[in-house]
């Protein structure tokens, strides 16, 4: 029964592939010329920029989803970062970019502060929602440890880095969190206790305040409201991680990359559930950028780049379960997606470098 269903799951994303290449154009739009080079490019993300959904499961094994969703540190070939790599003559190129990857994600792969915080009991719940986007790229592909010092060091000498993240940590992971939250609660927490003791890291809790934090939300929060707090979050995350890569390099170029609207695409368009949630993600979207060009404390250590039009994968409409089952892929930009991508970014840089021309 389970591989019968996990055989329905790959024919449908296989479908979904299928139809929505057939309907990418032939001619794509090419990458345009950067007007300048940089030795070394440094991409950070979740599974846009780690170019999900872009090879293979067509090609080589179609009843194994991770083919498609899964890329370890490969640099995929037509995902944004490739194109943007190719056209500025990148000779290094270091991907610091999962699949499932929040900004904590990264936070701990750079920042060692954020990395201690996380043995303390209040903080348990968000090392255990690292550890176990973690534990995949443990098990496929046993880097983890790897990064942890590859990481810093690609920052430190990064002329350039790209950064598209964020979309995990302000709605993937509040959908999942009530599970999650089971989860931490029954297995969790004792299990980062003993972790926490054996790494001769443990700290007692000492007060009910810590208790409280540690437990987390005691109650079952209206779903916007928990969004809203996710992005609040996140936005205080976003600002540690421009300070932790300042810290490794004072000089680099930083581009950070806006979010596109997942379900301004689907269909159809009047349906209730679509015109809401669509609504909601602008707002989201909206919310992000105005916090990155105006409030955070770092908005003049970046450049802002809008990929607010990208082109996702055609899917099924919304009032059928096949829309569901293949969000996994239509929520992911296809080809010519990546393309436009590619050249919002290279037009902030061209931007910059016209601009430095001129100083």
């Amino acid at each position: 029964m389970r591989r019968i269903g996990k055989r329905i799951v790959a024919l449908v994303l296989a479908l979904v592939l299928a139809l929505s290449t057939f309907m990418v154009q032939a001619a794509a739009a090419s990458t345009i010329k950067s007007k300048r080079t940089y030795k070394n490019f440094v991409y950070i993300g979740d599974s846009i920029a780690a170019g999900a959904c872009m090879n293979g499961i067509l090609k080589e094994n179609p009843y194994d989803p991770l083919n498609v969703l899964m890329n370890g540190d490969r640099v995929v070939e037509g995902s944004w970062p490739q194109l943007v790599r190719d056209a500025i003559g990148a000779k290094s190129t270091y991907k610091m970019a999962r699949e499932g990857w929040t900004v904590k994600n990264v936070l701990r792969l750079l920042d060692p502060s954020y990395e201690e915080e996380l043995t303390y009991p209040a903080n348990y719940y968000d090392r255990l929602e690292t550890e176990i986007t973690f534990s995949f790229n443990e098990v496929f592909y046993h880097e983890v440890d790897d990064m942890r010092t590859e990481a810093p060091e690609a920052v430190k000498n990064a002329d350039v880095i790209a950064i598209e993240i964020g979309n995990n940590d302000t709605f993937s992971m509040v959908l999942f969190s009530y599970w999650f939250h089971y989860m931490y609660w029954t297995l969790g927490i004792p299990a980062e206790a003993i972790m926490t003791m054996m790494k001769d890291q443990f700290h007692p809790v000492e007060s009910l305040e810590d208790v409280i934090a540690m437990y987390g939300v005691s109650d079952i929060k209206d779903l916007l409201t928990m969004i809203d707090e996710a992005v609040a979050e996140y936005e205080q995350n976003y600002d540690r991680l421009i300070k932790a890569i300042r810290a490794l390099n004072p000089d680099c170029e930083i581009y950070v990359l806006g979010m596109y609207n997942i379900f301004e695409q689907a269909e159809p368009e009047g349906m209730w559930l679509r015109d809401f949630l669509a609504e909601r993600n602008k707002a989201q979207i909206d919310e992000l950028a105005d916090y990155y060009t105006n409030r955070s404390a770092y908005k003049d250590e970046v450049t802002y780049v809008d990929i607010s039009k990208t082109e996702i994968w055609w899917t099924f409409p919304m009032y059928t379960p096949l829309y569901y089952m293949s969000m996994m892929i239509c929520t992911h930009p296809d080809y010519e997606g990546h393309q436009y991508i590619a050249n919002q970014v290279i037009r902030a840089m061209n931007k910059n470098a016209k601009s430095a021309k001129k100083s």
